[in-house]
C-alpha cells in the first residue's frame, strides 16, 4: 500500500456525473464542487436532490442536482455511489450499479475515467464494470479508465469532513490508476493505492467485517458481564484507557444501517463461493440479527409472556444515534416483534421530522407517555439520542429495558 498526500498533480477541473446522491454521493458531489469542479448529480428521488441543492446553497463551485441522465452527457468523471444492499434472499443486490453502468455506457466519451464507490463484492470492478465497459466497445486503459475507491463515510452530524477521510484507490491498470489518482487527489488530504480493485474491495469489506464481529463479541460479553453484576460499559472504558492493541465496541439492540448488516454478507458469499467460509462471521451474522428477539424475552420476563394490551413505548427508532435513517434499524424490528405479540405500542424519536412509512402504523408519541397522555408500562431504549433527557426516561415508567448499559442506575432500570 502506497500512501500519495496532497499537494494534488496538475490537472484542469473537469465535469462530474455523480450517478447517486445518497449519504455517499452528496458529500462526494459538494466536496468536488468546492474543489472547483461542474458537478452534475443523478438521482431519481426527489428528496436525495432537494437536500443536495440546499446543502450546496452557499456553497463553492458549480452543482447541480438532476434526474434525467441526459443531463451527465459530456463528463470528464463518473462516480457511481448508488446503493447495494442484500435482496430477499440475502444476496447481493447489484441492480442499481448496473443501471448506473447503463447510464455511463450511454453517455461516455473517450478519455473518461469510471469509478465505483458503491460497495461491491470482491472482483466487480474487473468482472461487472470491466465487461459492462468492453460490451459497448471501450478498451479499458487506453479509451477509457477504470477505477474503484470504495465509500468511506460516516452519515451523522458529528461526521468527519469527507476530505479528511483517505481513500483507498485501485485500478485495473497502470493508466487509469494515473488517471483515477489525479482526480481523487483533488478532493481528499490522503489517497492509499493498493494493489488491485480486489485489494480495495476486500478492504472495504473487512472493515466493517471486523465490527460486526465484534459487536457480536460485545453482544455476549455484555450478557456475561451483566450475569456478574459488572457494568458492561465501564468495563470497555477500563480496557480503553490501553494505549495499543485494543477497540472499545459497546453494547447495543443489535447493528443496523446501511453498511454493517449488509458488507460482511459480501464477503461470506464470495469465500463460501471459493470454498472457505467463515464459521466466525456466519456465527456473528447470525449472533446481530437475533439481538432483538433476545432483548425480547427479557421484556417478556418482565412483563409476562401475554403482552396484549400492555403500554410499550420505544425511545428512539433509529440505526444509530442522532441521524434520522430507519436502514436495517433494529428499533423496528422490535417495534415489529411487539406490534406482533400485541402490545399497545407507541414511539417516540427527536430527530425524525415527517413520519416514515415504516412507522405510519404505529402511534407516535411526542413525549415519554402515550399518545393518550397516559404513562407506559414499560419503555424501551431503542437509540440513544444526545437529545434524550436519560435520568427522565428512568423516570417515565416502571419499568426501563436498557440494551446499551447507558441509562443511570435505579430500580426502574432492566438492562438487558
Amino acid at each position: 500500500m502506497h500512501p500519495v498526500l496532497a499537494p494534488a498533480p496538475s490537472l484542469s477541473r473537469g465535469r462530474l456525473a455523480v450517478l447517486g446522491l445518497g449519504y455517499v454521493g452528496r458529500p462526494l458531489a459538494l466536496g468536488a464542487a468546492a474543489a472547483g469542479y461542474d458537478v452534475c448529480g443523478f438521482d431519481p428521488s426527489p428528496t436525495a436532490r432537494e437536500i443536495a441543492e440546499k446543502a450546496h446553497v452557499g456553497g463553492h463551485g458549480g452543482f447541480r442536482a438532476c434526474a434525467d441522465p441526459a443531463q451527465l452527457a459530456g463528463a470528464d468523471t463518473w462516480l457511481i455511489c448508488v446503493p447495494t444492499p442484500l435482496d430477499a434472499r440475502g444476496r447481493p443486490d447489484l441492480t442499481a450499479v448496473r443501471a448506473a453502468l447503463g447510464m455511463v455506457v450511454r453517455a461516455l466519451k473517450p478519455g473518461a475515467l469510471v469509478c465505483l464507490v458503491s460497495t461491491c463484492q470482491p472482483g466487480a470492478t474487473n468482472g461487472l464494470c470491466r465487461s459492462v465497459l468492453e460490451a459497448a466497445g471501450w478498451r479499458i486503459g487506453q479509451d477509457v479508465f477504470l477505477a474503484v475507491s470504495p465509500e468511506r463515510e460516516n452519515p451523522g452530524p458529528h461526521a468527519p469532513p469527507t476530505r479528511s477521510i483517505p481513500r483507498l484507490l485501485g485500478a485495473t491498470d497502470p493508466a487509469s490508476l494515473r488517471r483515477a489518482l489525479a482526480f481523487w487527489l483533488h478532493l481528499v488530504d490522503r489517497v492509499e493505492v493498493v494493489t488491485s480493485p480486489e485489494v480495495a474491495e476486500c478492504a472495504k469489506l473487512l472493515e466493517n467485517t471486523y465490527r460486526l464481529v465484534n459487536i457480536a463479541l460485545m453482544d455476549e460479553l455484555h450478557a456475561a458481564f451483566t450475569a456478574l453484576g459488572v457494568p458492561t460499559r465501564d468495563v470497555v472504558a477500563a480496557a480503553a484507557t490501553k494505549p495499543f492493541g485494543f477497540s472499545p465496541f459497546w453494547p447495543g439492540l443489535g447493528a443496523g444501517g446501511h453498511c454493517i448488516p449488509v458488507d460482511p454478507a459480501f464477503l461470506q458469499i464470495e469465500a463460501a463461493r471459493a470454498g472457505v467460509p467463515s464459521v466466525l462471521l456466519a456465527k456473528a451474522m447470525t449472533r446481530n440479527r437475533g439481538r432483538v428477539a433476545r432483548v425480547m424475552a427479557q421484556i417478556r420476563a418482565r412483563l409476562g409472556d401475554d403482552l396484549t394490551g400492555k403500554r410499550v413505548l420505544v425511545a428512539g427508532v433509529t440505526y444509530k444515534p442522532d441521524i434520522a435513517d430507519l436502514r436495517a434499524a433494529a428499533p423496528l424490528r422490535l417495534l415489529s416483534c411487539l406490534r406482533h405479540a400485541q402490545a399497545e405500542l407507541a414511539w417516540h424519536d427527536p430527530v425524525i421530522g415527517t413520519i416514515p412509512k415504516a412507522l405510519s402504523a404505529i402511534p407516535r408519541s411526542a413525549a415519554l407517555m402515550m399518545p393518550d397522555g397516559t404513562r407506559p408500562e414499560a419503555i424501551i431504549l431503542g437509540t440513544p439520542h444526545r437529545a434524550f433527557d436519560l435520568a427522565a426516561i428512568t423516570r417515565a415508567a416502571p419499568l426501563v429495558f436498557d440494551p446499551f448499559g447507558i441509562l443511570p442506575a435505579g430500580p426502574s432500570v432492566i438492562v438487558v
